[in-house]
């Protein structure tokens, strides 16, 4: 089975991306628009209160410096019951992770980014999600060596190991 494109599986009204590349953000056909800026320099997300359902980082979280900040943003812009999905794998550019997500290992990084949302008052209880069944995969009973083995005989290697820490905005009162 083929998978239908995006524009089919999940339709959006609207899209913003972020990011420091324009000419990657401008070439995406998914964004109805964009924004440049280093979120290190200035965490602050151009859009009004509450006005997101879903705010979803890939394999960036590692790399900010004021996550706190950052996290507070997320927690203004997402409306009450709203997801934030930050997903990472066990790669990065070394010279530019912060220290403490380089001394880290899988787990301590899953609780790391389960501890910035705790810090902002409004978050539900984080969950982490580990990688994610492929079609193909053996059954889970036969542990995840055989995961391993059958992905790497299907897809010539074994592929990184994704997380993913997701939480809601409570719909209480905070």
């Amino acid at each position: 089975d083929t998978p239908p494109p995006a524009e089919k599986a999940l339709p959006l009204n609207s899209v913003v991306g972020h990011g420091m590349n324009e000419e990657e953000l401008r070439a995406n056909p998914r964004f109805s628009r964009y924004y440049v800026r280093d979120q290190n320099e200035d965490p602050r997300i151009d859009l009004p209160d509450g006005s997101v359902d879903a705010v979803i980082m890939c394999v960036s979280i590692q790399y900010m410096a004021r996550p706190e900040e950052l996290f507070q943003e997320i927690f203004r812009v997402l409306r009450p019951g709203g997801v934030v999905i930050i997903s990472f794998s066990n790669r990065m550019f070394y010279s530019k992770a912060i220290a403490k997500w380089r001394e880290l290992t899988d787990d301590g990084r899953a609780a790391l980014v389960s501890d910035y949302f705790r810090n902002v008052k409004g978050f539900t209880e984080p969950e982490v999600i580990r990688t994610v069944p492929l079609p193909g995969d053996p059954p889970r009973a036969l542990g995840s060596i055989a995961q391993q083995v059958s992905r790497a005989v299907r897809f010539g290697g074994v592929p990184d190991p994704f997380t993913a820490v997701v939480a809601h905005r409570n719909y209480k009162l905070v």
